[in-house]
């Protein structure tokens, strides 16, 4: 999952970024609510978390400009503001969640996962993976997946447009105490790609792996 973070003070941009990423996800970062809106044009992201008091355009003003253009992404605000008629603004400009300041970052995480990944549910053109039940569907007929292969998917779906390298892949998938040998991620990716089809799932030479919505 991409994440955005449009926050001017570099030390809770730092914060944010750091927990993030710790938790699995992609994180990118500008300092106010028009590179905001410029970043989005340029590359895809998943959800925004959006200061509302920042320079050259604030937080409501960028959640109105982003709603205006279609732009599909989930918004979670973040103020100081702590009046209720605050809120009511900041929901009524189109964001799908919002955050008072000081914040628990545990509360944070919870708030950024639904927005995220709010059924429970991953999806990547005609495949569907549900990380409730541990299943797996391709154009809604169901996939019969070892549990490395629902790990392996599950993953790529989690981090798609990712180029995830071997090392990655193992220690997500088979666990950091793993010794054994690399190349049983490219076997059993062979074996994902005869289930689910060779084109989700692309090779960078060199690199590792990515997923790529193969209808978009």
């Amino acid at each position: 999952m991409n994440v955005l973070i449009a926050e001017d003070d570099p030390d809770m941009q730092k914060i944010l970024g750091l927990y993030l990423r710790r938790e699995g996800y992609q994180v990118d970062t500008v300092g106010d609510g028009a590179a905001a809106v410029d970043f989005l044009a340029e590359h895809p992201v998943d959800l925004v978390v959006l200061d509302w008091m920042m320079p050259v355009q604030n937080g409501l003003d960028t959640c109105r400009e982003i709603r205006r253009l279609n732009i599909p992404v989930k918004i979670l605000m973040l103020t100081a503001k702590g009046q209720n008629e605050d809120e009511v603004a900041g929901l009524s400009c189109g964001a799908d969640d919002y955050l008072r300041k000081p914040f628990d970052m545990q509360v944070l995480l919870l708030r950024v996962k639904k927005l995220c990944n709010a059924e429970g549910v991953l999806r990547c053109g005609k495949l569907t993976l549900n990380q409730g039940t541990g299943e797996a569907a391709l154009d809604g007929c169901r996939l019969e997946l070892t549990r490395t292969e629902f790990g392996l998917l599950s993953c790529f779906m989690s981090n798609q447009r990712m180029v995830l390298s071997r090392e990655r892949l193992l220690d997500r998938v088979w666990g950091m105490d793993f010794t054994g040998d690399a190349r049983t991620v490219d076997a059993h990716i062979r074996r994902l790609r005869g289930k689910i089809g060779g084109g989700y799932i692309k090779t960078r030479i060199g690199m590792g792996y990515v997923m790529e919505d193969v209808d978009g």
